[in-house]
């Protein structure tokens, strides 16, 4: 479903979508990726907005197309991106060559995750 790439909202007013479901281009054509980490923070940005509008104050607050996230590669290897999805006239996006180092940072990040949901 197509959203404003800053406010999540759909083509219906006060109606916002997030994650996976979304699609939105990037200026090379091909759209942002689907990953956690985009979903989180677009989560981040409608629930923030939508306080805002039953608040009737604040400034709104935009997504900025900015995540990092890990690679996994298999063979107990993983690597690392990052950078600005909405960078023109392409994104400017870093990724960390994969190794052992990067694939421990995931595996701790993913128990974090868990002990602090569960």
């Amino acid at each position: 479903m197509r959203v404003d790439r800053q406010t999540l909202e759909t083509s219906f007013p006060g109606v916002h979508a997030i994650g996976d479901v979304t699609m939105i281009p990037l200026a090379m054509g091909k759209p942002l990726p689907r990953a956690g980490v985009f979903a989180h923070g677009q989560a981040q940005v409608v629930a923030r907005n939508i306080a805002r509008s039953m608040l009737g104050k604040g400034s709104p607050v935009l997504y900025d197309g900015h995540g990092a996230c890990f690679i996994e590669t298999g063979d107990g290897k993983a690597g690392y991106g990052f950078g600005n999805f909405y960078a023109e006239p392409l994104p400017a996006v870093q990724v960390r060559k994969p190794g052992r180092t990067w694939h421990a940072g995931k595996v701790l990040l993913e128990k974090q995750i868990l002990w602090q949901w569960l």
